[in-house]
């Protein structure tokens, strides 16, 4: 391939801002060597954090998501959660070639954006 296809990594999540505190900068900071890697959070409902979360996402990245690595929304519409829906949704947001579900207490670790490449390229 010319240009490395762009992977998304979808995290969807109903609060769990010490997760994403703890996961989200370790993940954008292993994806560092992968140019093409790009962050989608899904706030899916609300538990009293939409705001708290929001605030500390815009403090924290804003650059991220002003150059479009990172991309942020609220859906505090949802009473429950319903991962099909959330998931469908960050989907819809991506503008990857690639989709990757990540939870928010996951760590995506260094390198994993280039092992998804050779595992894709070895498919094809």
């Amino acid at each position: 391939m010319s240009q490395q296809p762009k992977i998304s990594f979808c995290t969807t999540c109903m609060g769990r801002l010490e997760h994403l505190k703890q996961t989200l900068p370790q993940n954008m900071k292993d994806a560092q060597d992968y140019p093409n890697a790009q962050f989608v959070v899904l706030n899916y409902g609300t538990n009293g954090q939409t705001h708290e979360i929001e605030g500390w996402i815009r403090d924290n990245f804003q650059k991220d998501i002003e150059s479009g690595r990172l991309k942020y929304v609220a859906y505090p519409q949802a009473k429950h959660f319903h991962h099909a829906h959330a998931k469908n949704m960050a989907h819809r947001m991506a503008d990857g070639d690639i989709l990757c579900n990540v939870d928010a207490d996951q760590f995506i670790g260094k390198g994993f954006a280039q092992l998804l490449i050779e595992e894709f390229d070895e498919a094809q």
